[in-house]
């Protein structure tokens, strides 16, 4: 699993340049929407590498020479699930490198990097690749591209009113029972109680693109 992760990203190193490009960008751009911006540079930069090496991919025929190999078919299908956290990773520390660059030079720019965006990006890339790679993996890429597209668009905007608003209101339309048990819990504790659902998500994704690729024909 680790070559194939490791292919996806020597295959993009023009991919890679663009991308710290894109960072620099989104850092001057989203940075007076809060919160919501990090989420959204991060999706937006993990967006391009994830689904550009399956555009590769698709482009060069390499799934007929993947299922060629000795490679199961649930290696490749887990490490693209695997490498989606790589790429926001990587993205992550890029625009904290942005944001610490920014904060030496004491340039007047405020740069959010804070633990609601992180949580923010972390579900939206999770939620965003859950719904992405079944559609891949049934179709191939250039035939999901128009749909990816399109859910990553709702993501954007529709992650981005939500994020600003979970970050400007303490108070949520919940019970007051969950406010009071959300108030007593550290951010560490919040981040693990996200993660339970997300998981779960992640792994029903993961099952029905290994289904979608077992019965795809080559």
């Amino acid at each position: 699993m680790y070559h194939l992760i490791k292919k996806d990203i020597l295959m993009q190193k023009r991919a890679l340049k663009l991308s710290i490009l894109l960072i620099i960008f989104f850092t001057f751009t989203l940075s007076n929407i809060g919160p919501a911006g990090l989420t959204i540079g991060v999706l937006a930069i993990t967006y391009q590498l994830a689904l550009g090496a399956s555009a590769l991919e698709d482009k060069n025929n390499s799934d007929i020479i993947l299922i060629s190999l000795p490679i199961k078919r649930t290696t490749i299908v887990l490490s693209k699930y695997v490498s989606i956290y790589f790429y926001a990773a990587y993205a992550i520390l890029g625009f904290y490198l942005a944001y610490l660059i920014i904060n030496l030079l004491n340039l007047r720019l405020d740069i959010p990097f804070n633990f609601t965006g992180l949580i923010g990006a972390i579900i939206a890339v999770t939620l965003f690749c859950s719904i992405s790679f079944p559609l891949i993996f049934k179709y191939g890429f250039l035939k999901a591209k128009m749909a990816n597209l399109i859910i990553f668009f709702v993501f954007v905007f529709g992650g981005t009113g939500l994020v600003s608003y979970l970050s400007e209101n303490n108070k949520l339309m919940l019970s007051q029972d969950l406010i009071t048990f959300l108030k007593n819990r550290s951010d560490i504790e919040i981040f693990i109680i996200l993660m339970v659902p997300l998981v779960l998500i992640l792994i029903c994704s993961y099952f029905v693109s290994l289904n979608f690729y077992r019965k795809r024909e080559f």
